[in-house]
């Protein structure tokens, strides 16, 4: 599958292309100045340079810890004839989806970014990029692009990070416990292993996350923003995970992707077994912290906290409806997402908060926002969950109510 953005002729108009699912867009000859032919591929269709090429790209210019995961092979990117630009892409009716940013040096992304915007002019797409950085809002803002807050980035800086004081207690108090309970972590590199181990750990990988995510509303991963479980295509991405030192059994685990070319690394995945010891999760955090710190990485991020304080952002160009619509998605969609309790528990490790943004252009609108649930997989929810959950959630909120009513309370 293939979608090309061919400047040839003049004038704006969508026609098929080989297969009658996959669009063509046709813009004025001016629009894009400096590349001929824009084409997205499937990532598995790209020969082994031009996937090399990705792969460093991602390595070396991915900023957030969803911009490594271009090099899966499910998904579709846009790749520059002469390899010096690239970015993972999802194209849906007249919608154009961008995730984990511009992999470029910095000096090139503004290039790109006018030329996204002509495009969009010139063939009426309307094209979203998330997990847009500080650094990189300004670019878009000056390019006329509407920017709206997304949520807010995770970082601990290792270097001068210590687990010492009154506000790391917790983590403290998870790590101390697991260590009691008898688990140890460690990394995995599947060239030191043989077959049978490997293809015997792999096993309880995806059992683990199996486990992990029966019992919620997604009960498998939400595409695009989260990462597939692929241990055998890990790529320069790290498998750490906790044992049980008795038995053997792995009770947890965490993929860290590579950012700014292994300088710094996002827990873009952790899973556990429903019965690991409490704390596993964290447990494997601190640690996990701890041997990048050893190696001399400078950052670990804990992903972004979806939607919060995005009412907080008010910039030149900030989308009205964007804006209060995630104020809404970020209290509503608790109980679909769980935003609130993953906040409670990354700023647990007391990490920086930097805001990340949507950048969209000609505007955001209600379908494009409906469309970008849709990509994600937002609305392949398991009813009987959502039901289960329903009623506990209720259940739980009577009971509160009953007991603060009591008067032996």
């Amino acid at each position: 599958m293939t979608w090309t953005i061919n400047p040839a002729s003049v004038g704006s108009e969508v026609h098929t292309s080989g297969n009658a699912c996959e669009p063509c867009f046709t813009s004025n000859e001016h629009a894009i100045d400096s590349v001929d032919r824009m084409t997205f591929h499937p990532v598995a269709a790209l020969s082994a340079d031009d996937f090399h090429a990705l792969e460093r790209l991602a390595f070396e210019y991915g900023e957030t810890p969803y911009s490594y995961l271009v090099v899966e092979a499910h998904r579709h990117c846009y790749l520059a004839a002469d390899h010096s630009v690239a970015f993972s892409v999802i194209i849906s009716g007249r919608k154009l989806h961008i995730f984990g940013g511009i992999l470029a040096p910095f000096e090139v992304r503004r290039r790109v970014i006018n030329q996204l915007g002509q495009l969009a002019k010139q063939t009426n797409l309307l094209i979203n990029c998330y997990s847009i950085s500080e650094q990189d809002r300004m670019l878009f803002e000056e390019e006329g692009w509407e920017v709206t807050k997304f949520g807010e980035e995770t970082s601990l800086k290792l270097q001068p990070h210590t687990w010492s004081g009154k506000s790391y207690d917790w983590v403290r108090r998870q790590y101390n416990y697991c260590q009691r309970a008898g688990l140890s972590c460690r990394e995995v590199i599947h060239q030191t292993m043989d077959n049978v181990s490997w293809q015997q750990l792999t096993q309880e990988l995806f059992d683990i996350q199996k486990e992990d995510l029966k019992d919620r509303v997604y009960t498998s991963e939400m595409n695009y923003i989260v990462g597939k479980l692929e241990p055998a295509a890990l790529g320069r991405r790290r498998l750490f995970i906790a044992e049980n030192d008795e038995t053997g059994r792995v009770e947890g685990f965490i993929v860290a992707s590579p950012m700014r070319g292994g300088k710094a690394w996002g827990f873009e995945m952790y899973r556990k077994r429903q019965d690991a010891p409490r704390g596993c999760v964290p447990f494997l955090i601190k640690w996990t912290i701890d041997a990048l710190k050893s190696e001399g990485a400078e950052e670990a991020s804990l992903c972004m906290l979806l939607w919060k304080d995005t009412h907080r952002f008010v910039g030149k160009r900030t989308s009205p409806l964007a804006r209060w619509g995630l104020v809404v998605a970020y209290h509503v969609g608790d109980f679909f997402y769980n935003t609130k309790g993953m906040t409670h528990f990354k700023t647990r490790f007391r990490p920086e908060l930097s805001n990340c943004y949507v950048c969209v252009t000609p505007r955001i609108t209600i379908l494009s926002c409906i469309d970008f649930f849709h990509v994600i997989g937002a609305f392949s929810f398991s009813v009987r969950n959502v039901c289960r959950n329903a009623w506990r959630f209720f259940a739980f909120r009577s009971r509160i109510s009953n007991n603060g009513d009591s008067p032996s309370k």
